[in-house]
């Protein structure tokens, strides 16, 4: 059987002196997790804590790392960027390691990198495999809340929806921005203070790789200068011309469910329900769908299935294909 898979979020609050395991498989693409847990793990162990860059390790040295036990208290070996040695093709595994000593292997990727004979393996050795995704809209407000708290400052529920609901459920990037808000607020050591909407609103910048709400409107409202604006200022972000298609298919996707919504009278209060997005998202589509017509929004979206399929099959450069895309659906109607 391979190892039981678990949160990181939830294995790092079992994190204690004398009772960590050998070994740390960690995988998902939330690096803060990834972080958190290396860090801890880093404060239990007295020898003190080793990198390795897991490009440039093989899986014998490491075995013979491991094999060597520890002389100056209870040591940790972190191999960063693991997944490269589960692609690099050698045998993937770890046959012990010795008493004190400790082996975190962080991989960065979305999907679990070790074959099942590594995991049974790892498994049989009291080692731990823990996965650190990104967390649901639930848990980011949740994680948000606390973080406040922990920090002397109350929220509004609000506060805590806008600033999820603007900033991605990143929790790398939910603290970026809980660090400008509470730098902005001036701290929390007068007393407790109020994280509100409008604080939130004046303090978190959209994140482009997960909403790109300023290109989205200035589309959805024909406004040709501030889209390729917004496009050349996600591009040079590292936003992807394939990625900014998906988004923009996905809101009048979205604004063409809205605007059918209105036509059965589903009210304001249940679209979000109704649609199966967040509030915010609904009110938004709802509105901008107002001045798109059904066959508009059929056009548009029949164009950007078109120009996907195009730039996916290699038949044309995808910033001319973009450029093509932006002009025709701001082109006045």
């Amino acid at each position: 059987m391979p190892a039981k898979t678990q949160s990181a979020a939830i294995a790092l609050k079992e994190l204690f002196p004398g009772k960590t395991g050998p070994g740390y498989l960690v995988f998902g693409e939330e690096v803060y997790w990834h972080n958190q847990i290396i860090e801890t793990l880093s404060r239990w162990f007295s020898g003190g804590a080793e990198n390795l860059p897991g490009d440039e390790t093989s899986w014998e040295a490491l075995r013979d790392i491991l094999a060597q036990p520890s002389f100056f208290g209870p040591k940790l070996w972190v191999v960063r960027e693991a997944q490269a040695m589960f692609s690099a093709g050698a045998a993937a595994r770890v046959d012990s390691i010795s008493q004190g000593t400790c082996l975190a292997l962080s991989c960065t990727v979305k999907e679990n990198p070790a074959g099942a004979e590594f995991l049974e393996k790892w498994e049989n050795l009291g080692c731990r495999v823990l996965e650190a995704a990104e967390p649901s809209f639930a848990e980011a407000a949740r994680w948000v809340r606390e973080r406040l708290r922990k920090d002397g400052f109350s929220c509004t529920g609000d506060a805590v929806e806008s600033l999820v609901t603007i900033a991605g459920r990143s929790i790398e990037r939910l603290e970026k921005e809980l660090e400008k808000i509470e730098t902005y607020m001036g701290g929390g050591a007068a007393g407790a203070r109020e994280v509100t909407a409008s604080v939130v609103l004046q303090c978190a910048s959209q994140d482009p790789e997960k909403t790109s709400f300023a290109l989205i409107d200035a589309v959805a409202g024909r406004n040709a200068s501030r889209a390729f604006a917004e496009y050349l200022d996600i591009k040079a972000r590292g936003g992807a011309p394939v990625m900014i298609l998906s988004l923009l298919a996905s809101h009048f996707g979205l604004m063409w469910r809205a605007k059918e919504a209105g036509l059965k009278g589903i009210p304001q209060d249940s679209l979000s329900k109704a649609l199966g997005v967040h509030p915010y998202s609904a009110r938004k589509a709802s509105l901008e769908a107002r001045d798109w017509s059904f066959s508009q929004l059929e056009a548009a979206l029949n164009l950007m299935c078109n120009v996907d399929e195009d730039v996916k099959r290699g038949r044309v450069d995808p910033d001319r294909a973009m450029d093509y895309l932006l002009s025709s659906l701001c082109r006045p109607q």
